[in-house]
């Protein structure tokens, strides 16, 4: 029998609410919904961050930021990756990144045969504005869409691994997409045409993929899940402006513990999974790895997880609900170094910087508006801080590297672009 191929691809910043497979209705994701029709959606799947690169880092190697090790922008992902436990299982494997924080620097391109990824070249523009001759270098990201394709049409014939993470949905790449043609000018221009970059990645990315698939006659031994590395904040709850960027707009920012900002996209097509099937219940980012596997027919016996397969949950048409756990410790980018425990039933969320609590019954308040945390006994609290305390402390990493005053600055320059630091 021959081997399946996998496609992972993740789009940076998009609310599941956005898509209309998910029941939004002021843009028609196509393409998007075309998987989920042939395939499985989850209805609920929570991320471990709100911040890209300790998503992601948990994403493809199915474990927490205490354990992957990626836990700010200055940090090194320990895996096993998922690129690397294909490889080892005779998978040639590509990856291409858009989000210059998923960089070989920080440990993202271990497992991978080829590597795209953003350079100074591929990734920053330089806006001029006429009316007042000022100048903004924005970060743009790297569409890699073009090089995406050529290596799937040369490498095709071989079973492959390949993941593309897109920044073009993230907000500030949509002055690059204008100027591109890629969107256009005042249509679906709300939080910084991001609607449009949505409707932009359902066509030119992923209903590309379809077509090309069927084309080398590879869609149907080709699994394809499809996600979002987190969500975004649209004026839910208050957050800090961003005194730096240019113009009244108001973006979309993630840099909270609340669901807009967790709440990801999943959907999985391939053989082994039914068509057309909602999954109820919650999944997590961290159980996407494990259910690949499985449905490779890969071992999972000696591979470390904090993830579980979805496979029992597709079949029965939900994965219960499990507990999720969610950080972003990195203080200068938000609000503080925040830690967040989920369960079906409520949301504890902790702001280590500034000693605040907050809990919220999700069943009642799901858009998490009334903090009731002087209402809960102390006893359940003390239980709920210990949890979150196991999660501080990082596991000794395999692999470590230290970063010089240039590769940090670097890395300043990027983040102040993305609107993360000042």
């Amino acid at each position: 029998m021959n081997k399946k191929n996998v496609i992972l691809i993740s789009l940076d910043e998009v609310r599941p609410d956005h898509l209309s497979c998910y029941g939004y209705n002021k843009i028609r994701t196509v393409n998007i919904d075309k998987v989920a029709e042939e395939g499985v959606l989850f209805e609920t799947c929570i991320s471990s961050s709100d911040f890209t690169p300790v998503a992601m880092g948990s994403v493809i190697t199915s474990k927490y930021p205490n354990k992957h090790g990626m836990r700010d922008a200055y940090s090194f992902l320990n895996g096993p990756t998922i690129a690397e436990i294909l490889k080892d299982n005779g998978y040639i494997t590509a990856g291409f990144v858009g989000n210059g924080l998923l960089a070989e620097r920080h440990g993202f391109r271990e497992g991978f045969d080829y590597w795209n990824e953003t350079s100074k070249e591929t990734s920053w523009l330089e806006v001029v504005y006429p009316e007042n001759e000022d100048k903004e270098l924005i970060y743009e990201g790297n569409y890699w869409v073009d090089d995406f394709f050529r290596w799937l049409e040369e490498n095709y014939r071989t079973p492959f691994f390949m993941w593309g993470h897109l920044y073009e949905t993230h907000e500030g790449a949509e002055k690059s997409l204008l100027k591109k043609g890629l969107i256009k000018e005042g249509v679906h221009s709300e939080f910084g045409y991001q609607d449009a970059k949505i409707e932009m990645a359902d066509e030119k990315l992923v209903g590309r993929l379809i077509d090309t698939l069927k084309k080398l006659k590879i869609y149907e031994n080709t699994i394809i899940v499809l996600m979002s590395d987190h969500g975004t904040n649209t004026g839910e709850h208050p957050v800090k402006p961003i005194p730096w960027r240019k113009g009244n707009v108001l973006y979309p920012q993630h840099t909270t513990m609340y669901d807009h900002d967790l709440k990801v996209f999943l959907i999985m097509r391939g053989e082994g999974l039914p068509a057309g099937k909602r999954i109820g219940g919650i999944a997590r980012s961290i159980d996407v790895v494990p259910t690949i596997l499985d449905l490779l027919g890969i071992s999972r016996e000696k591979l470390d997880f904090d993830g579980e397969t979805l496979i029992d949950g597709i079949k029965e048409g939900t994965v219960g609900e499990r507990d999720v756990y969610s950080e972003d410790v990195f203080e200068s980018r938000g609000l503080g170094a925040l830690q967040s425990f989920r369960t079906a039933d409520y949301k504890f969320i902790r702001n280590l910087t500034l000693g605040k609590e907050e809990y919220y019954n999700i069943r009642n308040d799901p858009n998490e508006q009334n903090n009731i945390i002087n209402q809960i006994d102390e006893d359940t609290l003390i239980k709920i801080r210990k949890k979150l305390n196991s999660f501080l402390f990082t596991v000794p990493p395999q692999k470590t590297k230290t970063f010089s005053d240039e590769e940090k600055e670097a890395i300043n320059q990027r983040l102040r672009a993305l609107g993360y630091i000042e």
